[in-house]
């Protein structure tokens, strides 16, 4: 497991629980925000695979600047 990071307050409020596995979440929203990396993101419909994109983006420096666009693939 990787050294814990802190969690910016607005991040806590944008994406909700307390369990073990958000805060898990979380942190690694902030590691990616970090990087200018792309991300992909894995996971059954209604999971909150785009709240996580969302958050992703909105913490990033390098993201942030530009326009998010979500795509629903399963409509393609």
């Amino acid at each position: 497991m990787l050294d814990p990071v802190e969690v910016p307050r607005a991040l806590e409020e944008q994406v909700i629980g307390e369990s073990r596995e958000m805060h898990i979440v979380r942190q690694w929203i902030v590691r990616a925000a970090g990087h200018d990396e792309p991300v992909l993101l894995l996971g059954e419909t209604g999971t909150g695979k785009e709240v996580v994109a969302r958050a992703i983006h909105a913490f990033s420096t390098k993201r942030s600047n530009r326009h998010f666009q979500a795509v629903n693939c399963g409509a393609i």
